[in-house]
C-alpha cells in the first residue's frame, strides 16, 4: 500500500524531472541554434579563403626572380598560402578541364607562370583586395593581377547581410530561452507558494527556506544543461551519416565553449529566477498568494 510520504515523494520527484526535461529542452533549442551559428562562421571563413587572386607572370621571369616573388608575398599580413603554378601544371590543368591538349592544339602553351594566392578570412573585403593588387604589380616581372570581383563582391556582401541576420536571430533566441526557463521555475515555485509562507510562518529564516529550493534549481540547471548536450552530441555524430561534407564545418573547441555557455546559462538562470520567485512569496501577504 502506498502511504503519503511515498506520494509527496514520487510528486517531488516527478516535480524534478519535468524540470529538468523542460530546461534541457529550452537549453537543446538554444544549443542548436548555436551549432547553426558555428558552422555558418565556419562556412563563412571557408568560403572566403578559397577566393583566390591570380599572380600572372612575364615569359622571361627568372626562377630567382620568382622565388624572390613568392617569400615577398608570403611576409604580406593578409596572405594565408602561396602557390607557384608553372606554364605546364597551366596548360595540364587547363586540359583536363576542356578535355583536349591545349599546347597541342595551339602548336604552343599559350599560358604564363603565375602565383595562386589565398588571403586571410578578415582581408577578404574589397579595399584590402584593391590595396594588395596594387602591391603585387609592383613586384619583379609580373604582368597582371587578377580575382574574381564579382564574386569577391558578392560574397562579402552576402556573408556581411547574413552574419547580422544570424546575430540578431542569436539575440533573439537567448532572449527567448531565458524567459522560458524563467517561466518553468516560476510556475514550479508557485505551487510551492503556500508551502514556502507556512514555513517562514513556524518561524524558519529566509535562507534557511531559500536555500534548499536554490540547490534544487542548481541541480535542475546542471542536469538539464548536460541532457541537452548528450542530444547535440548525439546530433553531431548523426549528421554526418547523412550529409558527410558537413563535417569541415565542425570546431570543436566552439563546441566545447557553447556546451560550457549552456550549462552555465541554464544554471544561473535557474538559480537567479528561484530566488527572486521565493523571495517574491516570502515578502508577500497570505491573501495575496491566492
Amino acid at each position: 500500500m502506498v502511504t503519503q510520504l511515498q506520494k509527496v515523494n514520487r510528486r517531488k520527484r516527478i516535480s524534478f524531472l519535468s524540470s529538468i526535461i523542460s530546461i534541457s529542452m529550452v537549453l537543446l533549442m538554444l544549443g542548436l541554434f548555436g551549432l547553426i551559428y558555428i558552422q555558418s562562421k565556419q562556412l563563412n571563413k571557408l568560403i572566403k579563403e578559397n577566393i583566390v587572386m591570380s599572380v600572372f607572370l612575364n615569359e622571361d621571369i627568372s626562377k630567382t626572380e620568382i622565388d624572390f616573388n613568392i617569400e615577398s608575398i608570403k611576409k604580406i599580413k593578409d596572405v594565408k598560402d602561396v602557390k607557384f603554378i608553372s606554364k605546364e601544371e597551366a596548360a595540364n590543368e587547363l586540359s583536363k578541364e576542356y578535355g583536349q591538349d591545349v599546347v597541342e592544339l595551339a602548336g604552343y602553351n599559350p599560358l604564363p607562370s603565375s602565383i595562386e594566392i589565398t588571403l586571410k578570412q578578415e582581408s577578404v573585403n574589397e579595399k584590402s583586395i584593391q590595396e594588395l593588387k596594387k602591391v603585387l604589380l609592383t613586384f619583379y616581372k609580373v604582368s597582371e593581377v587578377k580575382y574574381n570581383e564579382i564574386i569577391s563582391k558578392n560574397v562579402v556582401n552576402n556573408l556581411g547581410s547574413f552574419g547580422f541576420i544570424l546575430i540578431g536571430l542569436a539575440i533573439i533566441f537567448v532572449i527567448i530561452s531565458l524567459v522560458l526557463i524563467n517561466s518553468n521555475i516560476r510556475l514550479n515555485l508557485f505551487t510551492k507558494r503556500f508551502s514556502i509562507k507556512s514555513m517562514q510562518l513556524v518561524g524558519a529564516t529566509h535562507w534557511f527556506i531559500i536555500k534548499p529550493l536554490v540547490i534544487r534549481s542548481f541541480l535542475n540547471g546542471l542536469y538539464g544543461g548536460i541532457l541537452s548536450i548528450i542530444i547535440l552530441i548525439l546530433i553531431l555524430y548523426l549528421i554526418p551519416n547523412y550529409f558527410p561534407q558537413i563535417e569541415v564545418l565542425y570546431n570543436t573547441n566552439q563546441f566545447i565553449i557553447l556546451f560550457i555557455t549552456l550549462i552555465f546559462t541554464g544554471i544561473l538562470v535557474s538559480m537567479v529566477s528561484s530566488y527572486i520567485s521565493t523571495n517574491k512569496y516570502l515578502k508577500s501577504k497570505i491573501e495575496d498568494l491566492y
